[in-house]
């Protein structure tokens, strides 16, 4: 799986953004997190022309798996 990793601005604190490149690799990923116990702040979906979901990493920060896609699909 091939991915970019960047870090970002989280309302108090960061957050660290893993771009990969589908949307079915965001899904494998959120899978793989869930499974090692990290807590789901919100499940995949299309937010601002990115389909993303989101871990929260301890009080203030979040870790972001994410792709662009141009369209809804695959």
């Amino acid at each position: 799986m091939n991915g970019v990793i960047k870090t970002k601005a989280y309302k108090t604190g960061k957050c660290l953004v893993i771009y990969v490149d589908s949307k079915s690799k965001v899904n494998e990923l959120m899978i793989d997190l869930m499974e090692a116990g990290f807590t789901v702040n919100y499940e995949p979906s299309y937010i601002e022309g990115n389909y993303e979901g989101c871990f929260l990493y301890g009080d203030e920060n979040a870790i972001k798996i994410c792709c662009k896609e141009g369209k809804r699909g695959g």
